[in-house]
């Protein structure tokens, strides 16, 4: 009895390999990103459009799939009225006084991984979808300027790391996936500045965390 029971694991095993599937991919989409702020030294940010491209591999089995991406993706917004009385950003920094809004890119290297749940209905498949991301960032431009972004880099200190959650759906039909997804980022995007000597933080990116909305189309091969 017990062999037979273990034979027929064995099997069921073998017949789930057997009809799960793996593709790969690339893909490509919008960002509309947004920098959410606590934090004083900052009027308002304004949200601002990017675009994020890369590769995918899905692994599904039945109703249930895995797809982590490694993507190159460009995030930011633009800082309003930055604590203009200041001089760490006008000296500290390079940005101009008379004018303190600060359009901020940067450039990422993302691994998100989406769990995903999906249903058949006819042709198409439709799936909601969950999970983590971890972004590096390998650069970015102030005012679209790589110098600037450096020179704010060197004095008040970038988070380079990000990691966050992901939610979202889309939908399969054939080849091609048309997907959407909200991050929230976890860390802040810069870090303290200044703080241990007067208990102020003047770092303005510090407590910023990413939020980011993709709209992305990708091709399965």
């Amino acid at each position: 009895m017990k062999k037979l029971t273990m034979l027929a694991l064995v099997l069921m095993m073998f017949a789930g390999v057997a009809n799960a599937q793996l593709r790969y991919g690339i893909k490509g989409g919008a960002n509309l990103t947004d920098i959410r702020s606590k934090n004083d030294l900052i009027g308002t940010v304004d949200k601002a459009m990017h675009y994020q491209v890369g590769f995918l591999m899905q692994y599904r089995l039945g109703d249930f799939g895995i797809q982590p991406e490694l993507l190159y993706s460009e995030k930011g917004g633009t800082l309003k009225d930055v604590y203009p009385n200041s001089s760490y950003l006008t000296a500290g920094a390079g940005l101009n006084k008379a004018n303190p809004d600060i359009s901020l890119v940067t450039k990422n290297i993302e691994l998100p991984i989406n769990f995903q749940y999906g249903l058949k209905i006819r042709q198409i498949r439709v799936y909601a979808q969950a999970g983590p991301y971890f972004s590096y960032t390998i650069g970015g431009t102030i005012n679209d300027k790589k110098d600037l972004y450096s020179n704010v880099n060197d004095v008040f200190e970038f988070n380079k790391l990000d990691l966050g959650l992901g939610v979202g759906g889309g939908f399969e039909y054939k080849k091609f996936q048309l997907s959407a997804r909200y991050d929230f980022g976890l860390r802040p995007v810069g870090k303290e500045y200044l703080k241990q000597f007067s208990g102020v933080n003047y770092n303005p990116f510090y407590e910023m965390k990413n939020r980011n909305l993709t709209v992305s189309l990708a091709y399965l091969f």
